[in-house]
């Protein structure tokens, strides 16, 4: 076989076998790796007892089931619930002033290292 037609079999057997080395894998992959280098911007507001919380993670994917992330969320260190939302609200806190901490991380138990906390005071 001439040099010419050799690199044009390479060639196609290299674009054959970079859809099976890179696909899934790498999806997979990029799936875990934390968003815009670790940045989680936190909004919020608190209304009588209740804290509206909104969450920006750019492609941080918060959904249930494979290939999703959740946030737990602490308040005063105790850990309250599992959010799948990137907009939620914490209901009913007692008067006084509360630490809310939250944590990204994949339902597959990975963690993102991204996290924020912030003092809340409920009147």
């Amino acid at each position: 076989m001439s040099l010419p037609k050799w690199l044009v079999w390479l060639g196609c057997v290299m674009l054959l076998l970079v859809p099976a080395i890179g696909g899934p894998a790498a999806t997979s992959a990029a799936l875990h790796e934390p968003s815009a280098g670790g940045l989680l911007e936190v909004k919020h507001q608190v209304q009588g007892n209740d804290v509206l919380i909104e969450c920006f993670a750019a492609q941080f994917p918060f959904r249930k089931g494979n290939g999703g992330g959740h946030i737990n969320v602490y308040v005063n260190e105790q850990k309250v619930t599992e959010v799948y939302t990137a907009a939620f609200i914490v209901r009913g806190l007692p008067s006084g002033k509360h630490v809310i901490r939250l944590e990204l991380v994949y339902n597959d138990g990975k963690v993102t290292g991204m996290t924020h906390e912030f003092d809340v005071d409920i009147p």
